[in-house]
């Protein structure tokens, strides 16, 4: 009896690397407006709702794609999905390097939002599908660490570009980065035996009654609306708003305070490895959740309205704050143990999707705060000066949200045995 040939896993691998690299990319994007806060303000003369309205679009685009773009892997394969994904990446990029225009700014991050909407899906996809399943748990951990490298690289290495070649040079170069990950993609995502489904017309689309079902499930919403006021923090100062803030709270240079601020997403990477294994080893997902909702509100408070402190102090405080925020990871897992295994691809879907929602929504909500906020100064560009109190008055909605989550967290029910 001849034996079977056992398949070499390098392959899978070398996909799930592949798709860990766009993941990546996209974070350096998807922080990107801001470390060049200053200079897209300047050039397009953006008010701070403007400005706050390229972060938005990214998170509408991102979020409004997380179930198609679920289905559209499954029917097509993980390699065409995320090559196009890359594709629609570059073009945004550079229409963002050559626009002349607000307008042409906002296409451009709806084009860079639309192409990372699977990046982290893929990689998910890759370790669960086809690698064993040891291994799954730290791959999907080791993913999400490759997003906070890529944010942390959108930090102080991009001020210096900036600073030395001009912004639009230094996002064409993102463009060159993003080709050079297109062929990464090309050459080592394979996956000789994946197989797609031929979609049905009846089939292609989520099945409303599903979606229904999902929106209508009391625990899950509560814990979509947790995993909103976890992520804000992020989706505020990280992705946005903290480059500004610091610069004009704490008075941090420029690469100082893009780089601080992405001190967040280090902290966020063992967060989101450390709690969930902490939360099934000792069944503690709705206490850790609640714990970390308050320890999220004390640091963002201590940052809003604490002292001036160092920089070493402050960057300890944001990974802290960025550790908590790890816990929205958390909130997945409890939406997902209270509905059916057919159900759970669509209700992760779903519970993302509100989630980038709520964080467009408050990106927005800010940037119209400052500008009600905002006292007629103006630097010698013309550009809009808002003040340190501006700042605080209008991050004060940030907080009230995360006030909000502490709150709908008493309404999880007591722990159980989460599997």
């Amino acid at each position: 009896m001849l034996s079977q040939k056992k398949t070499s896993p390098t392959p899978f691998y070398l996909a799930w690397l592949a798709a860990a690299l766009f993941y990546f990319y996209q974070y350096i994007l998807r922080v990107s407006p801001g470390v060049m806060v200053t200079d897209l303000r300047l050039d397009f003369k953006l008010t701070a709702e403007e400005f706050s309205s390229l972060g938005a679009w990214y998170l509408y685009a991102y979020a409004f794609l997380q179930i198609p773009i679920g289905i559209i892997m499954d029917r097509i394969g993980i390699r065409r999905t995320v090559l196009g994904s890359v594709g629609l990446c570059i073009a945004g990029v550079a229409l963002l390097g050559s626009a002349q225009s607000l307008e042409a700014v906002q296409i451009s991050r709806i084009l860079v939002g639309a192409g990372s909407a699977c990046a982290f899906m893929a990689g998910l996809k890759v370790a669960a599908d086809w690698l064993p399943a040891g291994k799954r748990g730290f791959l999907i951990g080791a993913t999400l660490t490759f997003g906070t490298i890529g944010a942390l690289t959108a930090g102080r290495p991009q001020v210096w570009l900036i600073d030395s070649m001009g912004w639009r040079s230094t996002v064409f170069m993102t463009a060159y980065l993003g080709i050079a990950i297109f062929f990464l993609v090309l050459f080592m995502l394979k996956l000789p035996h994946e197989k797609h489904k031929q979609p049905t017309s009846d089939k292609f689309l989520p099945n409303l009654e599903q979606i229904k079902h999902i929106l209508s499930n009391r625990q899950v919403m509560i814990y979509a609306f947790l995993a909103v006021g976890l992520y804000a923090p992020l989706s505020v100062l990280a992705d946005l708003w903290g480059t500004a803030f610091l610069m004009q709270k704490y008075g941090l240079a420029r690469a100082d305070a893009a780089q601080t601020s992405m001190m967040m997403y280090l902290g966020l990477a063992l967060g989101s490895l450390f709690l969930p294994w902490l939360c099934e080893k000792y069944a503690i997902l709705n206490k850790a959740i609640r714990l970390c909702s308050i320890a999220i509100l004390l640091a963002f408070a201590f940052i809003l309205f604490g002292p001036h402190v160092g920089i070493v102090c402050l960057s300890i405080v944001l990974v802290g704050l960025g550790f908590f925020c790890g816990a929205e990871m958390m909130c997945f897992t409890g939406a997902v143990h209270y509905t059916t295994r057919e159900n759970s691809g669509i209700t992760i879907g779903v519970v993302n999707t509100l989630n980038m929602l709520g964080g467009a929504l408050l990106q927005q909500g800010i940037g119209w705060l400052l500008d009600k906020q905002w006292q007629g100064s103006v630097d010698s560009s013309n550009i809009r000066i808002y003040s340190s109190q501006d700042f605080v008055v209008a991050l004060s909605l940030l907080l009230i949200a995360v006030v909000t989550c502490c709150i709908i967290s008493l309404r999880l029910k007591p722990d159980k045995k989460f599997i």
